[in-house]
């Protein structure tokens, strides 16, 4: 390992010989100083040990051992004396001497042994450091990874417990961002408090004033009693604001008072309620282009982005792909243990580091979770793991059925293929996304919504103009 060590002694040829012995132990650096005043203001260059001679002109040995130790108590500092006075080696043990070594008296063999010993600390303490560093706080379950992208995140959530600013998670959808809200409240001073999850993008527009902050009994039609809003009841917590691009300005300027002063009134109210919240929010979305599109404001954006959190795409991750794989298949195993255990075979892991994952961790959990399903074999296949195109909806000879006057319905073509020669056009596309993400999502429009990135409202105009008929459950849930 690289060691820092400085020799003070105004004695030249001792400091030499000194650092000559040092030299011995690998990868170590040394700086000499002939006084105490310029080992002291070289403290910036951040020594792991320092051997310093007690009996110098000017700055004597001890007063300068007093001055390193009151900027740096943390570096260990080795007296050397041509005398061995016991009463001066009390008194630098007293000034926090780390050790006490006499001129002549075997000292080349004590320096060398006292500086393995520091460099050997130093090691270990570095390596605890690391695997500190590499383990999840405790409540960080379900966020697993050892890649540098995940330490990096791991350090900057910590940094977040040290106060209560308002924190803005930003990341690819399926990257995690609601675990990472919850990490970040139970691991916060506010870990007793309650944890409201909000999905603004599931809220009927026309409902999310009353369901941020709650009405009062006959405020509106409907309203038969009083309500207590999301804020309200995350008082003394945190509340985790997803998808907030998707509120509307009105409501962006009532929760910017709420942040502002912490105080809300209910819909139909002239109480001012205090409430004690802090504010997570997370979005998919390129924020800085709805504010200059008019739909997000800035002085909201300012607000809410004090502490901005960044989720890497899975695809930057390395390794982590595998630790991931590992941890839903035995997620799933511990769920059901009628299914069959099996390992990923060496295909199917290489498939997996190589594989782009654009729906991030979501999609590879889903994979895993497939695959355990229907694997036949002893180990789970790449076949099995249905990635890329064994994920096609359709056909490989539709084009060729519909041919180039075709007048198909685009929602028909879910049930159809392209052909790798075939040119479909983006209206196509987003019949094929529509009809399979709402498929997936078992005919859940909310679901639906959410996965794909929009609001409910899109899903619904996108259904109807591709005749995707919504299930009646869904049709009943848009009405309410």
């Amino acid at each position: 390992m690289n060691l820092s060590l400085f020799v003070v002694d105004d004695d030249p040829d001792y400091a030499d010989l000194l650092a000559y012995q040092l030299k011995k132990i690998d990868g170590t650096r040394i700086t000499q100083f002939r006084s105490g005043e310029d080992a002291v203001a070289a403290l910036d260059l951040d020594p792991d040990l320092i051997f310093l001679d007690v009996v110098m002109p000017g700055q004597g040995g001890l007063e300068a051992l007093r001055r390193i130790k009151s900027k740096r108590p943390d570096i260990p500092v080795v007296m050397v004396s041509a005398q061995s006075v016991v009463s001066v080696a009390l008194e630098a043990i007293k000034l926090g001497a780390f050790d006490y070594v006499t001129k002549g008296h075997d000292d080349s063999v004590k320096v060398i042994s006292i500086a393995q010993r520091i460099a050997e600390q130093i090691e270990l303490s570095r390596e605890v450091e690391s695997l500190r560093r590499r383990i999840p706080l405790a409540g960080f379950d379900g966020i697993v990874g050892e890649s540098e992208p995940m330490i990096t995140l791991f350090d900057t959530i910590r940094k977040t417990l040290r106060g209560d600013l308002t924190v803005a998670i930003v990341g690819a959808s399926g990257t995690g961002k609601e675990l990472v809200a919850e990490a970040i409240h139970r691991n916060s001073s506010r870990a007793g408090g309650p944890f409201v999850v909000v999905n603004c993008a599931a809220i009927p527009r026309e409902l999310m004033e009353s369901e941020f902050f709650g009405h009062e009994k006959g405020s509106f039609t409907g309203a038969h009693a009083r309500k207590i809003g999301l804020f309200e009841q995350a008082h003394g917590g945190t509340i985790f604001l997803d998808e907030i691009g998707e509120l509307d300005l009105g409501l962006q300027a009532k929760l910017l008072r709420v942040l502002q002063n912490q105080q809300l009134q209910r819909v139909g109210g002239n109480e001012t309620i205090q409430v004690d919240v802090r504010v997570l929010c997370a979005t998919n979305r390129d924020v800085s282009e709805m504010i200059v599109d008019g739909s997000f404001r800035e002085d909201l954006y300012y607000r809410l982005f004090q502490f901005p959190v960044l989720l890497p795409h899975l695809s930057q991750r390395g390794q982590d792909v595998l630790l991931l794989a590992e941890h839903f298949r035995t997620q799933y195993l511990e769920r059901h243990p009628e299914i069959e255990d099996r390992s990923f075979s060496p295909d199917a892991r290489r498939r997996m580091l190589s594989y782009s994952w654009p729906g991030n961790v979501r999609e590879l959990k889903n994979a895993v979770e497939r695959a355990l399903l229907i694997s036949d074999g002893e180990t789970i296949a790449e076949t099995d793991l249905m990635l890329g195109d064994a994920m096609r909806l359709v056909r490989p000879d539709a084009a060729k059925e519909r041919g180039p006057s075709s007048d198909a319905n685009p929602a028909r073509l879910v049930a159809s293929a392209i052909d790798e020669t075939d040119i479909v056009s983006m209206e196509e596309l987003k019949a094929l996304a529509v009809a399979h993400a709402y498929r997936v999502c078992d005919g859940n429009i909310n679901k639906t919504a959410e996965r794909l990135g929009v609001t409910r409202s899109t899903i619904y105009r996108l259904m109807k103009k591709h005749d995707l008929a919504a299930s009646d459950d869904d049709d009943d849930a848009a009405d309410n």
